[in-house]
């Protein structure tokens, strides 16, 4: 059994954040907050974000791009936050289907032009993680920074910030899932070296911006 797990720290590289927004949600640059689609869409990611329970149904079946911001024009990851909320590629998530997801999910979304009808290229999925796994040694680790008073959550740090070795979990952490979030942490899914090795065979790691972490024993 491998001695490392990889925790993937795309939420803090600009480049994985996209500007999409669910149909029926207006394209303007301050859209009404009282809008129910923009509401719920909200009402998910901070729920997705926070690892509380989402029905598949409550997830919008299209996305589009806003169109000031033409990010349907740029490269497509194979992870990346599309309005706040967290979407794989069909690589990404064929290589997560042969693997042992445990309660984590992949629901399906179309992602379309500024027009809200053109289909991007592509086959793509939201990605919800289900597992948690309350494994994070706060205290060996660096850099992370610390949030609250006393310490009740963890923000790894800038991609420039911290290196691999820098995260420290415990030996529980190697049980279980290959995929799967620590309560702590905020906005980071954590991968088994088994999936990080396949991720990297397909040559798609470099989207999941992946950090090795060491696991010492209890």
């Amino acid at each position: 059994m491998s001695d490392v797990v990889w925790l993937s720290n795309m939420h803090r590289n600009p480049s994985a954040t996209y500007g999409y927004r669910p149909v029926g949600f207006p394209d303007v640059p301050r859209p009404p907050r009282d809008n129910e689609i923009g509401v719920a869409f909200s009402s998910v990611t901070k729920r997705q974000t926070e690892h509380l329970p989402i029905e598949d149904h409550e997830f919008p079946r299209q996305l589009y791009a806003v169109r000031r911001w033409a990010h349907h024009k740029r490269r497509k990851r194979n992870i990346f936050s599309a309005g706040g909320a967290l979407v794989v590629s069909s690589t990404s998530a064929n290589i997560l289907r042969d693997h042992d997801m445990g309660s984590s999910r992949l629901v399906p979304v179309e992602l379309l032009h500024p027009d809200q009808k053109t289909k991007l290229d592509g086959d793509w999925h939201y990605l919800v993680l289900g597992d948690g796994k309350p494994c994070f040694e706060g205290d060996s680790s660096k850099g992370v920074t610390p949030l609250g008073d006393p310490v009740e959550l963890f923000m790894v740090r800038g991609n420039d910030h911290v290196n691999d070795g820098d995260l420290v979990f415990s030996e529980m952490v190697l049980t279980g899932p290959d995929i799967w979030f620590d309560p702590v942490i905020i906005d980071a899914p954590i991968l088994s070296d088994r999936l990080a090795t396949a991720l990297n065979a397909a040559k798609v790691a470099k989207d999941w911006d992946l950090l090795r972490c060491n696991v010492i024993s209890d």
